[in-house]
């Protein structure tokens, strides 16, 4: 009876969502501020960050994926410290008075709707604005494929709010908020490796190989995506089922074990990827526009010098021809001016023979 009544209000906030009882525009308005707001305190966040690197001298070509991990970190970090206080001290008490109960609400703790809707509410809102300025940045990049992942994550936590699944949208988030967090750490930390240090990189790379296949192939499929298959109501978590296999294979397309692939096949040339003959750096370092247009630019100098290189090599060689022609030319004039010379001295002493 409980599982029916909770069910029948699930489907009602799934339809009060979408018919416009429960304000969407306020959503929008809602996730539309928290955007700026972050933009904000990314550009003092920017701003503060450069004049340490400046003092630094950390060269300009990785300012800006150096903030940009940075912050990152920042947000994981606190995102999975907040997340994870929430999920012990607000739900884990109601999970135990479930099931300490005879007939519990629900089969699996993981489904729990929320007990606080406001609370719930403003963690999803916080967590979709990131998200989109996460596409917007990846957007800019060109790095379609993530802003695809992005998008459809954005999705799903706005699914499992109207929904009302606060332990697995906390739970999620946890998980990924602590491999983001760990990811960023990774990428930072490669960004300022030497690149003879191979060894620090090759580490680097086993440990994100590691980290990425215990959350998405362990963890994401045992805890989200069996459960949520095997669900009780069919109907309503159709829609969540949908949008969770397709973040789940978009975050496949964009592993690590598929980026070591791609660089295989595709990056033939060392200048056709970031991490140039290295796969390992291809995989820690992203191929971001302003990385493009440095490396743009140094190939075009290489080029231009190359060619100089050439042309006053032929010039030399041209130099050459035209001094060894004059000295024959010179040799050739010298023999005929010293055989008229002697020529005269023949005749003067014929004539002297002859008187």
């Amino acid at each position: 009876m409980l599982v029916d009544q909770t069910m029948y209000r699930n489907i009602q906030n799934l339809k009060s969502f979408f018919n416009g009882d429960s304000s969407p525009r306020k959503t929008i308005n809602c996730i539309f501020w928290l955007c700026c707001l972050l933009a904000l305190l990314f550009f003092y966040f920017k701003r503060s960050l450069e004049l340490v690197l400046r003092r630094g001298r950390i060269r300009v070509q990785k300012h800006s994926q150096t903030i940009q991990h940075a912050w990152n970190v920042c947000f994981y970090t606190a995102a999975t410290v907040f997340l994870g206080l929430y999920h012990k001290l607000l739900i884990r008490p109601e999970i135990a008075s479930q099931s300490s109960k005879y007939f519990p609400q629900y089969n699996n703790a993981i489904f729990l709707t929320a007990c606080d809707v406001a609370k719930f509410e403003i963690v999803t809102m916080v967590l979709a604005a990131f998200d989109i300025i996460g596409t917007l940045v990846r957007i800019r990049n060109h790095d379609f494929s993530e802003a695809i992942s992005k998008v459809f994550f954005f999705a799903l936590v706005l699914c499992c709010y109207v929904l009302r699944l606060e332990n697995y949208s906390v739970l999620l988030n946890f998980y990924l908020g602590a491999y983001n967090a760990f990811q960023e750490t990774l990428l930072l930390l490669s960004l300022h490796t030497n690149d003879r240090s191979d060894t620090t990189l090759r580490l680097y790379v086993i440990l994100n190989f590691s980290s990425w296949s215990y959350l998405f192939l362990n963890i994401l499929p045992f805890e989200f995506l069996i459960p949520t298959l095997y669900a009780n109501n069919k109907e309503l978590h159709l829609y969540l089922n949908i949008i969770f296999w397709l973040w789940y294979c978009s975050c496949i397309w964009n592993s690590p074990i598929l980026k070591f692939l791609y660089h295989k096949i595709y990056h033939l040339h060392p200048y056709d990827c970031a991490g140039g003959e290295s796969s390992v750096r291809c995989i820690l370092l992203n191929d971001n526009q302003r990385f493009k247009h440095y490396r743009n630019l140094e190939r075009a100098y290489l080029e231009l010098k190359l060619f100089h290189d050439k042309s006053k090599l032929s010039g030399a060689r041209h130099g050459e021809s035209e001094n060894a022609s004059a000295k024959a030319f010179q040799t050739i004039k010298c023999v005929l001016a010293l055989k008229r010379k002697l020529k005269r001295i023949r005749e003067n002493r014929d004539h002297l023979s002859a008187d």
